[in-house]
């Protein structure tokens, strides 16, 4: 083989290389302003485990999970999470296996509109004081609140 042809080889290679590369940074989702929220919070609240975003996107008819630390993305709210979203009430919960302490809370934005739901989950064992979590639940839901001026917003696309 020619160095001519070693050259070629090494240079179709390359290519191949950066466009697989390409594919696969099409393929990871744009971060929203909702999952960087989520982020954000989960770094600063480290009390919290679990959090998710159930809301309707824009021209949309059903519920979905928009923003969440457990992936889930898109899937589809359930009753539990139409209830709070219907009735503005939070749902508090044990999980089945008695470890985590969950709130599903009505999400609002800086004026205080409903514009959809947040789960938030704390570890929890026997004992534990409930309207205490629930209390903090409350607290990181509002400490978001006040940077969402609107339900359009966690949509839009932001820089890490």
């Amino acid at each position: 083989m020619t160095l001519r042809n070693v050259a070629l080889c090494f240079i179709v290679m390359l290519f191949a290389v950066t466009l697989i590369a390409q594919d696969q940074t099409s393929n990871n989702q744009p971060l929203t302003y909702a999952q960087k929220l989520v982020n954000d919070t989960l770094a600063k609240n480290k009390d919290v485990i679990i959090m998710a975003f159930h809301v309707t996107p824009p021209d949309q008819t059903e519920n979905i999970i928009i923003a969440s630390n457990i992936g889930r993305i898109g899937k589809k709210a359930d009753e539990d999470d139409m209830r709070v979203i219907n009735t503005g009430a939070s749902n508090l919960e044990v999980n089945k296996t008695g470890n985590h302490f969950e709130d599903e809370l009505p999400l609002l934005d800086q004026n205080g509109n409903l514009i959809g739901a947040v789960g938030i989950v704390f570890n929890y064992k026997a004992g534990d004081d409930k309207q205490k979590l629930a209390k903090r639940a409350e607290q990181v839901r509002d400490q978001m609140k006040k940077q969402i001026p609107s339900k359009e917003k966690l949509f839009e696309t932001v820089k890490e």
